[in-house]
């Protein structure tokens, strides 16, 4: 059952018992619009309401840790010229969602001054490898890896590079989403192409799409 809050020169409250879809077939003008089961919550102060699991909650910003949205700058700095294997940021897996959008590499002077020297050989190939930022869970948590495959990050001079510079920055630009915007908590997806080109291969839909 869901309540359904008509708000205008006169406010008028009406409870709807169905299990099936609702659907407003014209116009309505309201102020306010609150859906929830019977007595749940008791409270209809402006709150934002959010989906989780199989159930209408209330969010009450006063009560929670964080907010549903939060938009992260980590900056990390003296970042040897390997870049960052393995960093744990604490933000729990379970509750969060975490999504790493941009990145940069700098000298901690904040110029931009940097390469890459493919292989760490110190011999300017023209190659250099594929960059590898990402966030990922481990026990737990969110981790983040920054750094570029089979290349090592040097300072850029008017001589040749120093292939020991352990002084970089790098900048990561994260959106960490909380859990209860989310109707169901979706497994990780794991298939194996079996070293096609995956065109031909098909995984489940996840429930609610």
């Amino acid at each position: 059952m869901v309540a359904l809050i008509l708000s205008g020169k006169s406010e008028k409250i009406i409870n709807i018992e169905s299990t099936e879809i609702f659907d407003v077939n014209g116009k309505t003008h309201t102020n306010s619009l609150y859906l929830r089961n019977p007595g749940e919550p008791t409270m209809t102060g402006g709150s934002f309401l959010a989906t989780s699991e199989n159930a209408m909650q209330l969010y009450d910003p006063t009560l929670e840790s964080s907010g549903l949205f939060n938009y992260l700058k980590l900056s990390l700095t003296g970042v040897s010229g390997t870049g960052i294997t393995d960093y744990d940021t604490k933000i729990d897996a379970n509750n969060f969602l975490v999504v790493l959008h941009n990145y940069s590499f700098k000298l901690n002077d904040g110029t931009t001054n940097v390469m890459l020297d493919y292989g760490d050989n110190g011999v300017n190939d023209n190659k250099q490898g594929s960059p590898d930022v990402v966030a990922f869970k481990s026990n737990g948590t969110w981790h983040i890896r920054a750094r570029f495959t089979d290349s090592r990050i040097i300072a850029v001079t008017s001589a040749n590079p120093s292939r020991t510079y352990n002084n970089f920055t790098v900048d990561l630009y994260l959106m960490a989403y909380k859990r209860l915007i989310t109707k169901h908590n979706i497994n990780d997806v794991n298939a194996d192409l079996g070293g096609t080109d995956g065109s031909t291969q098909t995984i489940n839909k996840p429930s609610g799409f």
